[in-house]
């Protein structure tokens, strides 16, 4: 299997730009609920695994 540094992995960034996200909306004072925060996480990351080119494996 090949492998990949860690800056390089979309889903390290998923979770860099979600903690981001996290601390920006209580400095800008607007609210997520927790199922539009999933619903966001899950679409980005099913866009994400459409531009992948590795596959997965268990």
């Amino acid at each position: 299997m090949e492998t990949i540094k860690w800056y390089r992995s979309s889903i390290v960034w998923l979770i860099i730009i979600a903690g981001a996200a996290f601390l920006l909306q209580s400095k800008f004072g607007f609210q997520l609920t927790i199922g539009e925060i999933t619903a966001i996480i899950v679409v980005v990351n099913l866009i994400m695994r459409a531009f992948t080119k590795q596959p997965l494996v268990p």
